[in-house]
């Protein structure tokens, strides 16, 4: 329940993003974030810093909470500023189309679905989650 830098120190581990490379493959890959683009990596780097030296384009996932709108627009005001390509917005969770709509046009960005919360975490429930995505 920790962020990236202290989780790692835990473990006496030291995360630098000079050994971080993305594999060879000819497969699609999906790269998880942990806690947002700007929780840190170590003392020097952030997420974002990550998704920069990896060049890769980035789908946000965004939760309906309160504060949601403001986190969703920060977080898609500092991808822009490092000229961090986005491919589009998932929102997670229930529903919420006054949410999505002000997110959607404050951002004019592509909205790739809805996946709801998964009362049951299981692979059927995780392969229907992926109908509601349309990339």
């Amino acid at each position: 329940p920790y962020s990236p830098h202290y989780s790692a120190k835990l473990d006496h581990k030291e995360i630098n993003l000079s050994k971080i490379n993305l594999p060879e493959t000819e497969n699609s890959l999906i790269i998880e974030g942990a806690g947002g683009i700007l929780v840190p990596l170590n003392d020097q780097d952030l997420m974002i810093d990550l998704i920069k030296k990896l060049n890769v384009e980035v789908i946000l996932v965004s939760k309906n909470y309160l504060g949601s709108i403001n986190h969703t627009l920060l977080t898609v005001e500092a991808l822009k500023s490092r000229g961090i390509a986005i491919k589009g917005i998932i929102f997670n969770g229930p529903k919420t189309p006054s949410s999505e709509e002000i997110i959607a046009n404050f951002t004019q960005l592509t909205i790739l679905g809805n996946v709801p919360e998964l009362e049951v975490l299981n692979q059927q429930q995780i392969k229907n989650a992926g109908d509601f995505i349309n990339l």
